[in-house]
């Protein structure tokens, strides 16, 4: 149904009651954690020719308004008054609607208020501040300059429509032309050191002066356009290079300034990097390190620059200082463990990995609106009739969404059963975020390298599988500490422990006769108790290491008596197993008397029991209550592994020696390692796991397990795995499974002749190009996308060929052809058709975006890659080539503010 009270080219969303939308923007303002959600814009309107018609309210949500003033807030409502809809008449054309009144909210992310700005047509405007208590307050100049810098963040940041999207969204360019710019860079210097209010993005801690959400914005911004030498010589280095960046207000800061700020000069000298100024770059990192040698930031971009100039041990050795100065920051240990990547070292990178602090991700803000009573999506122009988006009447949504699908044909119905029932849509890797994504990351580098086989080989080199932990004599938590003997409680000792003690007690009577009792293997849940008591949290004490000691190997002194036991891979059976029901009442009432006799020392208990028969496992030395009060060095000067002093174990281990006379007890052979290093690995490896289904023990950092092989070779000291990485591990294994059957269906419906394209829907063909993708096989991804719109339209899928297009994959499509036979040649990006390729992509996105009311010139997804192409092409022949294309007037005009971007910002190759 037609409605003439809605806006013509701007989403209109209508409102129950008026000013509902108002009152939930203000009731949320206290939930805001970032920089805030988008602009929002709200106006009443009422019918003009019969009062007797109620008064409408509807609003919209906008990025890219100028917000410097409350003039171009008004400007902007009173330009809605020309997008109210006409009613054709004799003599021309009216519109029954008229905009009364209207008002705009724009989020102030550094005082955490909210600025309207109320305009009455025809009438005055008031502009005022809401606190999250919802009080109402006079607005200063300070406020409008931190909104003004507030809401060019938030268009920058939130650009990309694949990353952030919101119903009834309308984007507009925030800086359209040099003027504009040089605005835009003195509000950015002005607030530059405020910027840590603002907070950080998911892989920073901390917020810091060159860690926070204005130096992304500011970065993403002169990046996308390749003009680092503009934003080193106009806003980094004079800031570098301030007193304190510009606080001369106290005096004794301005004192204990040095002559340039070390945060500072690490954005600096990135961007010289990436402005191949590598001269530059050296000479103020060297000018900073003399000041502060210890700044995390500054240590990781000599990092990378060593990296880049093929150094790897300097590289190295600046990164270990990195993740020393800053072991709570992700980005250092992320790049320590890229270098330990590129050097072929995956052990350590494994090591590295597990160590990594992890952040729960934190989504950006959205807007919390009220269910609206019906939303308007007008066509702005007839260029749709040229080109089928597959129109979804909602907005950009999730391919496998209901409400993305038009009812309009049953082979849409069918497609989306069959998205709810497809194992194709539902793994769990397009879900990772943050930090998780990034270490994810890395393991699909390490898999592309060395292969899913080496990758279980090298986990069980470097963490304590399931069958090792259960293998152990006693592990590590078989016995309670200090604390537990304290309190007179045993649900924290394992079952074989208990048992142990037990079995012990009742043969006191006969001390004389010699006991041939032996530890029986832990329970299954008892195990998985000890692993879980043995978590610690804390990266900067990560790195721990213990002197274990190995136990001889002995023969039984009699046959195994027959009986269950728990784990029949694990130890033989002992006679202790065939113990009596009455001997285990007795052993409960023990239990219950324990208070009045008081616990087992552990050395008693490691006394009274006999080694293990099985060849692999080896005892461990127990630990004193006073040991486990030792304290905990994480990372020491020159990043060395601090061991745990031993010196109290001198009579347990005494009574193991003596045990076993006749068997010469090799000590371990203990090197000091750097912080990632937490392992002493053998030259022999031990035998890879044939399947993913026996996984590593997760636990915390501190506990290690020592195993001896069976070849008699050096103990190998590992480590248990993180509960996290070993969740990763398993859908990359669930990824690895799914691309192997999509590629051997392919292969089959090759060979048999069956057509490819509708074997897999559009969401799922979507869906196999991102897993292709995040398993490094570029070639794969393409043919999926191809396939996704040869059955319908798909922005995700003519983004993603654009970037392969431009040369955003040309790397790790090298690489994926020195890796793998039988990849098809690549198309050098300076071909012609390459760029036809390209320019096709740039047209229907353009298009696309045009219809959801994104106009934003730049910063945009598809701008930045056509910036590419003019830096590989240059602009004159990429204008020939799209006036080549006989494309509509309507079509190349919005395609043409693309081109007038990089013209009016002079970016490379626009001379060309």
């Amino acid at each position: 149904m037609a409605h003439n009270d809605c806006l013509q080219d701007v989403p209109d969303i209508f409102e129950n009651e008026i000013g509902e939308s108002l009152l939930a923007r203000t009731e949320g303002l206290g939930m805001i954690r970032e920089i805030g959600p988008p602009d929002l814009c709200h106006i009443v309107k009422i019918h003009t020719p019969s009062r007797s018609e109620p008064d409408i309210g509807s609003y919209h949500h906008v990025l890219g308004v100028d917000t410097s003033t409350s003039a171009s807030l008004a400007a902007y409502i009173n330009s809605l008054q020309y997008s109210l809809s006409e009613t054709q008449g004799w003599f021309g054309s009216s519109s029954n609607w008229k905009i009364a009144s209207g008002t705009y909210c724009t989020y102030n992310a550094f005082s955490n208020v909210d600025l309207r700005v109320q305009v009455k047509i025809p009438g005055g405007v008031d502009a005022y501040i809401v606190t999250p208590a919802g009080d109402r307050r006079e607005v200063t100049e300070e406020l409008w300059k931190e909104c003004h810098v507030s809401s060019l963040l938030r268009a920058i940041l939130y650009a990309d429509p694949t990353t952030y999207s919101v119903t009834g969204l309308r984007r507009m360019t925030p800086v359209t032309s040099p003027r504009e710019e040089t605005k835009f860079v003195e509000a950015i210097v002005e607030q530059f050191w405020n910027g840590w209010a603002l907070g950080s993005n998911a892989e920073t801690q901390v917020a810091s002066t060159a860690r926070n959400f204005l130096v992304d914005g500011l970065m993403r911004y002169f990046s996308g356009l390749r003009r680092y030498a503009d934003c080193a010589a106009e806003i980094l280095a004079p800031l570098a290079y301030a007193p304190l960046g510009g606080q001369q207000s106290s005096s004794r800061m301005s004192a204990e300034f040095k002559g340039i700020d070390p945060e500072v000069a690490a954005l600096l000298a990135e961007t010289y990097m990436e402005g191949d100024e590598e001269v530059q770059a050296v000479r103020v990192m060297h000018q900073a390190l003399k000041v502060k040698s210890s700044c995390y930031p500054l240590l990781a971009t000599q990092a990378e620059f060593l990296r880049r100039k093929k150094c790897p041990e300097a590289a190295l050795t600046v990164a270990r200082m990195a993740v020393k100065y800053a072991p709570s920051e992700f980005q250092a240990w992320a790049k320590l463990t890229e270098i330990y990547l590129e050097g072929g070292d995956y052990q350590r990178a494994m090591l590295t990995l597990n160590s990594c602090p992890m952040y729960t991700f934190v989504d950006h803000d959205y807007p919390r609106v009220p269910t609206p009573r019906r939303i308007n999506f007008p066509v702005k122009s007839d260029v749709l009739a040229d080109y089928d988006l597959g129109e979804q009447g909602t907005g950009p949504m999730p391919p496998n969404s209901r409400a993305s699908l038009d009812m309009d044909g049953p082979g849409l119905i069918e497609e989306m059963a069959l998205n709810e029932n497809s194992t194709i849509l539902r793994l769990s890797a397009p879900t990772l975020r943050c930090t998780f994504a990034r270490v994810y990351k890395f393991l699909t580098e390490i898999v592309s390298t060395i292969g899913w086989d080496e990758l279980l080989l090298l986990r069980s080199q470097v963490f304590v599988m399931e069958e090792e932990y259960r293998n152990s004599a006693i592990p590590s938590a078989a016995v309670d500490d200090e604390d537990q003997a304290e309190d007179d409680d045993d649900e924290h000792v394992p079952l074989s422990a208990l048992r142990e003690r037990h079995t012990a007690e009742l043969s006191r009577p006969g001390e004389d006769e010699p006991s041939t009792d032996a530890a029986l293997p832990p329970a299954g849940g008892d195990v998985d108790t000890a692993a879980e008591d043995s978590n610690a949290v804390g990266a900067d004490a990560r790195v721990i290491d213990e002197d274990p000691l190995a136990g001889p190997e002995v023969e039984p002194t009699e046959e195994p008596a027959a009986g269950p036991v728990a784990e029949p891979a694990a130890e033989p059976e002992t006679p202790a197993a065939a113990s009596t029901p009455a001997s285990e009442e007795a052993g409960k009432g023990k239990r219950k008397n324990k208070k009045n006799k008081g616990k087992k020392s552990k050395d008693n208990l490691k006394a009274e029991t006999t080694p293990s028969t099985e060849p692999q496992a080896v005892t461990e030395a127990a630990n004193e209550g006073e040991a486990s009060a030792a304290s905990i060095v994480a990372i020491g000067e020159q990043m060395d592994v601090i061991s745990l002093s031993d010196t109290d174990h001198g009579e347990a281990k005494e009574m193991e020696s003596q045990q076993q006379p006749d068997v010469d007890i090799v000590p371990p052979q203990v090197e000091q390692l750097s912080a990632p290093q937490t392992a002493v690995f053998d030259a022999a490896p031990s035998e890879p796991n044939p399947a993913p289904k026996h996984l590593p023990i997760s636990g915390g950092d501190e506990e290690s397990l020592v195993t001896k092989p069976e070849d008699g070779s050096d103990i190998i000291r590992k480590r248990l795995c993180e509960r996290w990485l070993d969740n990763l591990i398993m859908i990359l294994f669930d990824d690895l499974r799914m691309y192997t059957s999509w590629r051997s269906r392919m292969h089959n419906l090759r060979i048999t002749g069956q057509p490819v394209t509708y074997r897999y829907t559009q969401a799922e063909w979507e869906a196999l190009g991102d897993l292709a993708l995040r398993l490094r096989r570029p070639s794969e991804a393409r043919e999926a996308y191809e396939y996704a719109l040869a059955i319908r339209f798909s922005a995700r899928a003519w983004q993603r060929l654009l970037e392969m297009h431009s040369g955003t994959y040309s790397s790790m499509q090298q690489e994926e052809q020195r890796r793998h036979e039988g990849v098809p040649e690549l198309m050098p990006l300076t071909s012609n058709d390459t760029l036809m390729q390209a320019l096709d992509a740039v047209v229907w996105l353009s298009v696309y975006h045009d219809r959801w009311y994104n106009n934003m010139a730049y910063p945009n997804p598809v701008c930045e890659q056509l910036i590419k192409l003019i830096n590989i092409h240059g602009l004159s022949k990429v204008r020939n080539s799209m006036v080549s294309m006989n494309l509509k007037p309507a079509v190349f005009n919005m395609v043409k503010k693309y081109l007038e971007v990089a013209e009016k910002f002079n970016v490379r190759g626009s001379k060309w």
